[in-house]
């Protein structure tokens, strides 16, 4: 076995789907390795392969069977990625961009098109046959199907074989019985339907919109000589919309007529196997020489045949006719709405019989029941039932989403009872106390179904009110602007003093003023209130003429006193009659304690001056002076 073989197959091992899949896979690997182990049979031996186009137009598929292809393995070739004929069928019009604009197109297939080629991709190789037929299997699919058919927009393909006895390059993918290239506008519901099949949206397995059914190419040649295959495919018209070719593997091979593999319904047959060379001596699997042979147990079977070049093998394998399958365990369903589709998993029959009379490969059931599938492949046959049982839903009901005024204290449990009990909050209980707000949500469990339902519960807690503080000090001309910063007069009423209804309101005069702010939903009512006092000017101003220092907590210090408290500039000083500087400060609320030095003066009179202005004043000058005796 070819090393570059192993390097496939550990590449396909990578990709292997899990058992039951229906995902179609494609890779990319080179072109040697596509046509050499994927594309071409037993004795058939190649050289000058390579590919022109885009490199990642070209790929292998594998697991084709289970998906809307329906051909298991092979190479794929594309006017854009190939990796992106993987489905789901999600997009209408898939187009590869990174390919860019107005890309090469190819004079293989220029002749066959209406219009001009884009985005071509052409494998090729050299090949020596060793008898006069090869065949090969193929699917075309494209993205234009069925929109742009007689669109002039027909992306083409061909397969164009050169060498001896062939005038010229011919194409041998061909609508069969016809001189007819396979194309979008060849092979379409309208145009040779038997060949084509719709590819429904958001099909899971294939993007394609459409695509033909498996066919087969031909081709006529002379033993031992070598020709030149080219398999082509480009877009036409325009660069939009990919189209793809898929060519089975194994399927590039010398003809017999052996035939596909069999499937037979019961042992104690006898069926005849035919080389279809005659005239080259064969050899079988079982050491008979003779043209044909006769088997009568389930295997794989092989013939060689000797050519004058080489030999090659064609396989046939003999097997029972239908595989035992399963719809699966019987199942039950909760509540009365539900849907479930019936199908074999990873497996493809014949023919399909349900217990309604459809034939498609799945069924889809909504109601209790028994249902039973007959599957068949020729006379064979092989049955399924299973039973679709429903359960009605545990009934749970915790009531509506619930407003509490105040602190959340509450117990919340449905209405109904239940085999079991889950909470959010972990206890497990028919009833659970609640202290906090929040969402709720109980789980319950019947025999053997489960359900759930959940209630909000909100509160709302006193609003604060706080227009400022008790008392504010203002100059006459001023305007003052109290809020209550609730703007929301859907749920809040708010009733000032003044008459006035709205979240702020804004006063001149001094005075005491109140409000009330209620809430509507709750009733709670919320109270608060501020005293204005107005000066004019710089307000009253008194200073004491004598004060004694002798710490009996009476007159014990000397300062101005006044009734406005904001000051704009505050400058205090004490004097004795020399004019030496006893005491001086700037701040209101500081008194000189009869003291220098930390010695209490002496009795006598003590000369002060003050230098004040309020937030009030008017005058740029407030300048006081006089005198105060220390008496002890």
């Amino acid at each position: 076995m070819k090393r570059t073989y192993w390097i496939l197959l550990s590449f396909l091992a990578l990709l292997k789907p899990e058992s039951g899949s229906s995902q179609l896979i494609i890779g990319e690997v080179d072109p040697y390795i596509l046509v050499n182990n994927v594309l071409v049979g037993d004795g058939i031996k190649t050289s000058n392969i390579k590919l022109t186009g885009y490199k990642r137009a070209a790929g292998f598929f594998e697991n084709g069977s289970n998906t809307a292809l329906e051909m298991n393995a092979g190479i794929v070739l594309s006017t854009g990625i190939a990796m992106l004929a993987k489905g789901p069928n999600n997009v209408g019009d898939r187009t590869t961009s990174e390919l860019g604009s107005g890309s090469a197109g190819s004079e293989l297939l220029g002749p066959y098109a209406i219009g001009k080629v884009f985005d071509a991709a052409v494998l090729e190789f050299d090949f020596v046959p060793q008898t006069e037929e090869i065949t090969f299997n193929y699917i075309f699919a494209s993205e234009e199907y069925i929109e742009y058919v007689d669109k002039g927009v027909s992306d083409i393909f061909g397969f164009f074989i050169s060498g001896p006895g062939i005038p010229d390059q011919q194409n041998v993918a061909l609508v069969p019985g016809t001189n007819l290239t396979v194309s979008i506008d060849n092979v379409n519901y309208k145009r040779n339907p038997k060949y084509f099949r719709f590819n429904t949206p958001g099909e899971p397995t294939l993007q394609a919109d459409g695509l033909t059914v498996t066919l087969t190419a031909k081709l006529n040649l002379m033993p031992c000589k070598t020709y030149t295959i080219k398999l082509a495919i480009a877009d036409v018209g325009d660069d939009l919309l990919d189209s793809y070719v898929f060519i089975e593997s194994g399927s590039f091979k010398h003809t017999t007529n052996i035939g596909k593999d069999t499937f037979i319904c019961t042992e104690g047959f006898d069926i005849e196997l035919d080389a279809g060379n005659p005239g080259r001596r064969v050899l079988w699997s079982t050491g008979e020489t003779t043209q044909k042979i006769k088997v009568s147990t389930f295997g794989e079977y092989w013939v060689e045949v000797f050519t004058d070049c080489g030999s090659f093998k064609d396989h046939k394998k003999i097997l029972p006719g239908v595989k035992d399958f399963t719809l699966g365990p019987d199942t039950t369903f909760c509540g009365d709405n539900f849907s479930k589709t019936l199908s074999v998993k990873n497996i493809k029959f014949e023919n399909y019989l349900w217990s309604d009379a459809s034939v498609a490969d799945t069924l889809v059931v909504s109601k209790p029941g028994k249902y039973w599938l007959e599957v068949s492949k020729g006379n064979c046959k092989k049955s399924d039932t299973i039973n679709v049982f429903t359960e009605p839903l545990p009934l749970v009901d915790l009531g509506k989403d619930t407003l509490i005024c105040g602190p959340v204290d509450m117990i919340i449990g449905s209405a109904y009872t239940a085999n079991k009990y889950l909470w959010n909050t972990g206890d497990s209980n028919f009833r659970i106390q609640v202290n906090s707000p929040g969402k709720y949500t109980v789980k319950v469990w019947g025999n053997y179904c489960e359900n759930s339902d959940s209630i909000r519960i909100t509160n709302r807690m006193p609003v604060k009110v706080d227009i400022g503080p008790p008392l504010i000090e203002s100059c006459q001309s001023d305007t003052l602007r109290f809020r209550t910063h609730i703007n929301d007069s859907l749920n809040y009423s708010i009733n000032w003093s003044t008459g006035e209804k709205t979240p702020s309101i804004l006063v001149s005069n001094a005075g005491q003023y109140k409000v009330l702010v209620r809430d509507k939903i709750c009733n709670f009512v919320q109270r608060d209130s501020i005293t204005v006092v107005n000066y004019d000017g710089l307000g009253k101003i008194w200073v004491p003429n004598a004060f004694s220092p002798d710490e009996n907590g009476l007159n014990d210090a000397f300062k101005p006193v006044f009734d406005f408290a904001n000051f704009n500039h505050y400058s205090f000083r004490v004097f004795d009659r020399w004019g030496q500087k006893l005491f001086e400060t700037e701040d209101p609320m500081m008194a000189w304690n009869g003291k220098i030095d930390g010695q209490t003066v002496k009795n006598d009179a003590y000369m002060w001056t003050l230098y004040i202005k309020s937030k009030c004043s008017t005058s740029p000058d407030n300048f006081y002076r006089g005198v105060v005796h220390v008496i002890r």
